[in-house]
């Protein structure tokens, strides 16, 4: 019989117990286990039944599981042939039954495990159900595995003899084809066991309730039976105080069996464990994860109580950008939205303050992008892209290359254009590109990037904060360049469109005049 849920401990009594600083990962009581799991992983369809039970016992081999699995085979062996007539292979199953239960099941005892059968006879109705189903399987008969919240059995023959195989209690009816006197009794000792309520049984009438209960079309797979062994030892070790242990059974216990019961059991431990972690591990990250994949957001936990986890992943002296970047890799795998793109925020966003601390501008850029994938309004990011963007343009030579950088990463990010950084970065870059052409007596660029710098100017309220040695220097080179030429129309031109800019520069208002008084 599987443990009943009952005997799960109340979460303040947890609470009190968990005083130790538990350290949880997965692992394995033996070679032979671990192999078991990785075969199984690899293919569920194809891998051994016999030796996947067996390998849960720490002293298990292959070896030995192979041996034990021959003295079962051997006793199949003797067993007749599949009758045609449907009384006589009533018979034979029930010799079947009968000669299986004499030579390995000795005693029923509630914590006992698969190979406790072939040490001393011991079994469960979960250990038992799993010897049948494999001497089922080797004879080609039929069956269904049926569970219930406390217990397991088998029915051979589902779709027509419907033969009821119980290993353990309620009852005297180890093998059964009742009639309907016989199930009276049957659900009579279901009640007394409370395995099913008095309320259920006269809502359907007995019969009906009968047939449900053993023969309804809901059954389980196998492998669930191997998967049952690890939930039966995680209780176990759950009522024992031992959580680490209790965790890694019922981790294990999930990769076999999709039990509703299995969940609720790990939050009750996982919540007050993920309290005790520092988060200095990728193990910690695991463990955070995994806790979110079978917790309910936000029944079983608010944003708040994510972001304390996450608040420790920051603040650990330990941890450093490539620890925190890993951690993220492995957030990804949230499967809830709303939570992993909170989590994925939150650590980007320090990220990218780190980086621009250290004035790896790029990199925090980068960052920035990964902000606005899961927050396209993230205000945040757009402020450390404005820092990154405005600051990158102010530590430049103010070249052509910048220039084509800066419009670039400005037709990326166009909110930057609403910043007034934005007309003040290309003045500087219009005026400095200018300046650079003119004094390389390319004339017709620097006037053309002359012109642009003007119309930005002319348009926006920026002057006050662009840099007039600058504009001098740009506009008495434009002029001289006119002005020695002896075009001194356009030099006074220019000269005095700098002054308009300068009104104060004496070496303009001097020029100006020169250039005026040869016309």
């Amino acid at each position: 019989m599987k443990y009943k849920s009952t005997h799960i401990l109340s979460l303040t009594s947890v609470f009190l117990m968990l005083c130790v600083n538990l350290s949880i990962s997965q692992s394995y009581s033996s070679p032979f286990e671990e192999e078991i799991f990785e075969q199984y992983e690899k293919d569920s369809l194809n891998y051994d039944f016999f030796k996947s039970l067996a390998s849960i016992d720490s002293l298990s081999t292959n070896i030995l599981a192979t041996q034990l699995q021959s003295k079962v085979l051997s006793v199949i062996k003797k067993f007749p042939e599949k009758e045609v007539n449907s009384k006589k292979e009533k018979k034979r199953i029930k010799l079947i039954y009968d000669e299986i239960h004499k030579i390995f099941l000795k005693k029923y005892v509630l914590d006992s495990y698969f190979n406790d059968m072939f040490k001393d006879g011991t079994y469960n109705c979960v250990t038992a159900t799993a010897l049948y189903t494999y001497v089922f399987d080797e004879l080609n008969i039929p069956y269904h595995i049926k569970e219930t919240p406390s217990h397991v059995f088998l029915v051979a023959y589902p779709n027509s003899h419907k033969i009821y195989l119980e290993t353990t209690v309620p009852g005297a009816y180890g093998f059964s084809v009742p009639v309907e006197s016989e199930v009276i009794k049957i659900v009579d000792e279901l009640m007394a066991y409370k395995l099913v309520t008095k309320d259920e049984v006269l809502a359907k009438g007995y019969m009906k309730f009968y047939e449900d209960y053993f023969y309804g079309n809901e059954f389980i797979d196998k492998s669930s039976l191997i998967g049952m062994q690890y939930y039966n030892k995680g209780l176990f070790y759950f009522q024992n105080e031992d959580f680490d242990n209790a965790i890694n059974n019922l981790r294990k216990s999930k990769v076999f069996y999709s039990s509703p019961l299995i969940n609720p059991i790990l939050k009750e431990i996982m919540f007050l464990k993920v309290n005790d972690l520092e988060f200095n591990k990728l193990e910690d990250i695991d463990f955070l994860i995994e806790l979110l994949s079978i917790a309910k957001y936000p029944e079983d936990y608010s944003i708040s109580n994510l972001k304390s986890s996450l608040y420790k992943i920051i603040e650990h002296d330990d941890n450093d950008i490539e620890f925190i970047e890993s951690s993220l890799v492995k957030i990804r795998k949230i499967k809830n939205d709303k939570v992993k793109e909170t989590a994925l925020e939150f650590l980007y966003e320090y990220l990218a303050k780190q980086a621009v601390t250290d004035e790896d501008l790029d990199k925090g850029l980068k960052y920035c992008d990964e902000i606005l994938a899961v927050n396209p309004k993230s205000k945040f990011a757009e402020q450390i892209i404005e820092y990154v963007v405005f600051k990158k343009v102010l530590f430049s030579t103010y070249d052509m290359e910048t220039l084509n950088e800066f419009e670039k990463i400005c037709n990326k990010y166009e909110f930057l254009r609403d910043n007034n950084r934005y007309s003040i970065s290309l003045v500087h870059l219009y005026g400095n590109i200018s300046l650079t052409n003119i004094k390389n007596n390319n004339i017709d660029k620097g006037i053309t990037y002359l012109n642009k710098m003007e119309y930005l100017l002319d348009n926006n309220n920026v002057l006050d904060q662009i840099n007039k040695s600058l504009l001098s220097e740009l506009y008495n080179k434009a002029g001289n360049y006119y002005y020695y030429k002896e075009q001194h129309k356009s030099s006074y031109k220019i000269y005095m469109k700098g002054l308009t800019y300068l009104p104060n520069d004496v070496d303009l208002k001097k020029r100006a005049k020169w250039s005026k008084e040869e016309f």
